[in-house]
């Protein structure tokens, strides 16, 4: 599979005039989760090759999306993904930290990885994290969702609160394997073992029964005002504008 991805991602490099600096696998495959009906989300960052767009008045296409059956591919041109790497944005962070890489540039790899390791905002992050989980966590209490639903949201639930504590713990980025972050992050034994179950039926397409999720939900609702209350003394992060500005410009050349 992964050959088939990189071919569609030279496929996409040449009909759109573009080179690809990174890409990776993300979603529930990165995240450890994949099942047989899971979809390959596929991100990536590239630079058009006419150098010249970047200098005229009609600035040239910031996303390229091409969506096919299990398919979803979604790029970043240089310059919007390198304002996102000023915010410490997420889904970026997700991008590099994936284990599953399709294409790599060295030197961008090698400038990047370091600039999101030693500059992100694990404050920024924190923060994420926790509406993700806080907002997934209303969603439960509040509608009503069919079961396969349900279990993608309890499990975007755990993952955010695994990393949300590995964060806080640890003060360093976390894994995206939830398998990784159940061993790494220090937990309630019993919360551990009901996302465990959650991630294992996520696996295998099966549903969690109600009891669980209710006791799972007063087990995580318990655990909302800490989690707060640590993230304001996380890490604001460094700012990253002179070395972005110039990885550009070394690209560009």
């Amino acid at each position: 599979m992964k050959e088939n991805l990189i071919s569609r991602l030279r496929y996409l490099e040449k009909k759109e005039d573009m080179t690809i600096l990174m890409a990776a696998v993300t979603g529930s495959h990165s995240f450890g989760l994949a099942s047989g009906q899971s979809d390959y989300d596929v991100r990536f960052i590239y630079v058009h090759n006419d150098k010249r767009s970047y200098l005229s008045l009609s600035q040239p296409i910031e996303v390229i999306q091409m969506k096919e059956g299990q398919f979803d591919m979604e790029g970043w041109d240089l310059f919007k993904s390198s304002r996102l790497t000023l915010k410490s944005n997420p889904a970026l962070f997700e991008l590099f930290q994936s284990q599953i890489k399709l294409i790599m540039h060295p030197d961008y790899y090698r400038k990047m990885n370091g600039l999101i390791a030693d500059c992100y905002s694990k404050k920024t992050l924190g923060h994420h994290y926790y509406r993700m989980m806080s907002d997934n966590l209303q969603q439960l209490t509040k509608t009503r969702e069919s079961k396969r639903k349900e279990l993608k949201i309890w499990v975007q639930v755990c993952r955010s609160y695994l990393i949300l504590e590995y964060i806080i713990q640890r003060g360093s980025l976390p894994p995206l394997s939830v398998w990784e972050l159940l061993d790494l992050v220090s937990i309630n034994q019993e919360l551990k073992t009901g996302m465990t179950r959650i991630f294992k039926a996520k696996q295998m397409e099966e549903c969690i029964s109600n009891n669980e999720s209710e006791k799972n939900l007063l087990l995580l609702e318990g655990k909302s005002l800490s989690l707060k209350n640590e993230i304001t003394r996380l890490h604001q992060g460094k700012s990253m504008e002179m070395e972005l500005n110039e990885l550009i410009w070394t690209i560009l050349k």
